[in-house]
């Protein structure tokens, strides 16, 4: 197998993984609303208001965010400072994007550890409202987390891999590309604006 092909069967994992993110996500949402929706009734409209419904929108809404950040992690989507690296040319740029990956990756790994091993900690606790074993919502942290290591890792693997064969895949490169590109145009735009017209006679 040749590098470039390497290099698109990683591309094919992070959108596999990605689309089955969405698809978890959507289903996610569909049940934290209708579970909203539920209390909504019987709370204003048969006065029975139960204890597990808003504790259950709240534990989605963790695996939701979390793993919904993921799916921003390969998108490129995450908040990013890009004002502090316009001044330096492309390549320079990309290799400060390839390192704070670096960064985040370690920084990751060490987030997983941790959230991991709380789950040791919340272990024998049950929740007040739903009844359930609370490793369930804080097992959020480490798959929230190991889907965003995935992200990272398969664009730091397609970086290294592009040295040799030149190509990139990396849809979160490609956006930062077409960010750098506007923001370029808007700069020089803005510029043009603010020159006075020239002027033979003065």
């Amino acid at each position: 197998m040749t590098l470039i092909q390497i290099q698109s069967r990683l591309a094919d994992l992070g959108r596999w993984t990605e689309n089955a993110l969405l698809i978890v996500c959507g289903v996610l949402l569909c049940v934290m609303a209708s579970s909203v929706f539920f209390e909504v009734v019987i709370r204003y409209l048969v006065h029975t208001p139960t204890r597990w419904t808003e504790e259950l929108a709240q534990f989605i809404l963790v695996w939701y965010g979390l793993l919904a950040a993921a799916v921003g992690a390969r998108k490129g989507l995450h908040f990013a400072i890009r004002w502090g690296v316009m001044g330096f040319d492309e390549r320079t740029r990309r290799l400060i994007r390839q390192g704070v990956n670096v960064f985040v990756v370690a920084f990751l790994c060490a987030l997983l550890k941790e959230g991991v091993g709380y789950l040791n900690v919340v272990a024998n606790q049950i929740s007040t409202g739903a009844g359930i074993n609370m490793r369930i919502p804080w097992a959020a942290i480490p798959a929230g987390i190991a889907a965003m290591l995935l992200m990272y890792l398969l664009d730091v693997a397609d970086a290294v891999l592009a040295l040799w064969t030149g190509r990139r895949f990396s849809e979160k490169e490609a956006h930062e590309e077409a960010i750098q590109s506007a923001l370029r145009g808007k700069a020089l735009t803005a510029a043009q604006i603010q020159m006075p017209p020239a002027n033979p006679s003065d």
